[in-house]
């Protein structure tokens, strides 16, 4: 996956509504597999890995999936809160 990708994945969002309510509504393996509907190579790594893109951790996508199983079921992801309803 590359940077462009994961980028018009997300200008794709802005501009559709119904995938726009979706990725608001979507954890990170939801939003992955959305972004795949969609036809874009977005992985569950992918989103993690925008999210904690300051961070100087490299970790590979089979370990950022391991540390999204990790988290609480319920909390907030960044992509929830760029697009305005």
């Amino acid at each position: 996956m590359s940077k462009e990708q994961l980028n018009v994945f997300l200008a794709q969002a802005v501009s559709d509504p119904v995938l726009r309510k979706g990725l608001s509504s979507s954890d990170a393996a939801a939003a992955a597999r959305l972004a795949g509907r969609a036809g874009f190579d977005v992985t569950v790594g992918d989103l993690v890995r925008y999210k904690a893109r300051a961070t100087t951790w490299q970790l590979t996508d089979a370990e950022l999936a391991v540390v999204e199983e990790w988290q609480p079921r319920r909390q907030p992801y960044w992509w929830q809160f760029i697009l305005d309803e």
